[in-house]
């Protein structure tokens, strides 16, 4: 019996160890045998009493999900490295692990609060250790608990430094739509005087930056749990944004007048890096064919976004009737993977696309009516 206990609490304490370094130092192989299935049942009653609520009681209850994930992850492992000490340790209480003075008590209460002692680097209390092997392994409960607490902050760190680089990201995309998260709008600021000369600037830049999300979201999954509620922050806006960005570049704009633009490695390398980031937070991948309804909905969002631009002084396709064709097949391609990923999320999609005609942006930032 004693060395079934030996031998659990030393499977324990592997795991943990094995779920922190993957976690930590080696997040981009995906593994977590404590980090995944944990988050996935914290995310999951988040998803439950989320779906009774609506609106904004909504987006204030996701808005703890994230560091609801973080904190349990990181209570597991200390729980978990307690408990698999706690089995090392509890054979050996009255034996090879002595009170200072008195009897030894010999409880699973006396084996947590031994083990909790070490991993908190606190030292061995009234219990210490006498058999040479007992004090080993004192030393490395110790070391592992100080190495716990040193990768959490590391985690901890990392994580709020990551978010704080996507949530500027996102601001500064809100801000360029003029508050509206209208991608017709953004283009139309940067029009200026009706010219285009710095959007392949702008566009490589926020490439970039869909880059960076990526890679951290990659190194990082817990920030696709962060919900905040401002739903400009949220990543379905964000993708949205950029994905309709390039898709009204690409089928409004004259081809010939805006030649440089369309087929500037800027334009390519924010669809790429938009359909990677997309790929990377969603299962379903695959173009939708629009129901009837749906296509309807796209041409008016792209009637609409044709007049602010034509308002910007943009040169636009001499057809507009086939300029909006190949919008809706552009959209077609992305829309239905961003409904799932904004449905996964539980964000409304009311709050990720506003309708354009009750809130539309001027390229001056202010309310059209």
């Amino acid at each position: 019996m004693n060395l079934l206990l030996t031998l659990a609490g030393v499977a324990i304490v592997l795991v943990t160890t094995a779920d922190v370094f993957f976690t930590v130092l080696f997040p981009a192989s995906r593994h977590g045998p404590v980090r995944k299935p944990l988050s996935s049942a914290v995310w999951l009653l988040f998803r439950l009493g989320g779906g009774l609520l609506h609106g904004r009681r909504r987006r204030n209850f996701l808005s703890y999900s994230g560091p609801v994930v973080i904190s349990a992850t990181l209570l597991g492992w200390f729980l978990l490295l307690n408990a698999g000490f706690a089995l090392i340790f509890k054979p050996a209480l009255g034996t090879a692990i002595l009170a200072g003075s008195g009897p030894t008590e010999t409880s699973w209460a006396a084996a947590f609060y031994y083990s909790g002692f070490n991993i908190t680097t606190l030292g061995v209390g009234d219990l210490k250790p006498e058999a040479d092997a007992y004090r080993l392994l004192t030393v490395a409960a110790a070391a592992l608990g100080f190495a716990y607490f040193s990768m959490s902050i590391t985690y901890f760190l990392s994580v709020y430094s990551h978010l704080t680089g996507r949530n500027a990201f996102a601001q500064g995309l809100h801000h360029l739509t003029g508050r509206s998260g209208d991608a017709a709008a953004l283009i139309a600021r940067f029009a200026g005087s009706g010219t285009l000369d710095d959007a392949r600037q702008h566009v490589s830049a926020k490439a970039d930056f869909l880059r960076q999300i990526h890679q951290s979201h990659m190194f990082y999954p817990v920030l696709r749990y962060f919900h905040y509620r401002d739903p400009s922050y949220a990543l379905p806006r964000i993708l949205l944004i950029a994905l309709d960005t390039a898709a009204l570049i690409r089928s409004a704009l004259d081809p010939h007048r805006y030649r440089r633009l369309l087929h500037s490695t800027g334009i390519a390398e924010l669809i790429e890096a938009a359909d990677d980031l997309l790929t990377g937070l969603t299962s379903d991948n695959k173009a939708h064919l629009p129901a009837a309804a749906e296509a309807a909905d796209w041409h008016r969002r792209f009637d609409e976004a044709w007049a602010l631009l034509k308002d910007a002084g943009l040169c636009l396709r001499a057809d507009q009737a086939a300029a909006a064709r190949m919008y809706v097949a552009e959209r077609a391609r992305w829309n239905q993977p961003l409904r799932a990923l904004a449905d996964f999320m539980l964000y409304e999609w009311a709050t990720i696309e506003h309708e354009r005609s009750q809130d539309t942006a001027s390229p001056g930032g202010t309310k059209v009516e």
